[in-house]
């Protein structure tokens, strides 16, 4: 009904559109709050946005090193002390999946 707001951080921008209508039961804790937060199956979810600044899925200018997926939300790795970095997929098991299908 469009009348709920709620705050279910550290949730990645990148997965926001994720929970609109997931089938599953989805539950957030908020330790210093002492609640536990729930959005039942199939509830139309929205990210919160303003005409001012507009919701935008965040993304990467590289894909991830390893795997090269584009559509992962990706971790930054500092490989040494002169800050060069590399992206890897968040997801290990995804990345694993991703590089073995593109090996084969």
């Amino acid at each position: 009904n469009g009348r709920y707001v709620m705050d279910p951080s550290p949730i990645p921008k990148f997965d926001n559109p994720k929970m609109d209508m997931m089938p599953a039961l989805q539950l957030f804790g908020a330790g210093r709050e002492k609640r536990i937060y729930a959005v039942p199956p199939f509830t139309r979810v929205e990210s919160l946005d303003f005409d001012d600044h507009p919701f935008t899925v965040q993304q990467w200018d590289e894909p991830c090193a390893i795997c090269g997926s584009t559509h992962s939300y990706l971790d930054e790795v500092v490989l040494d002390d002169a800050g060069n970095r590399m992206f890897v997929c968040s997801d290990t098991d995804y990345c694993r999946q991703q590089s073995e299908a593109k090996n084969q």
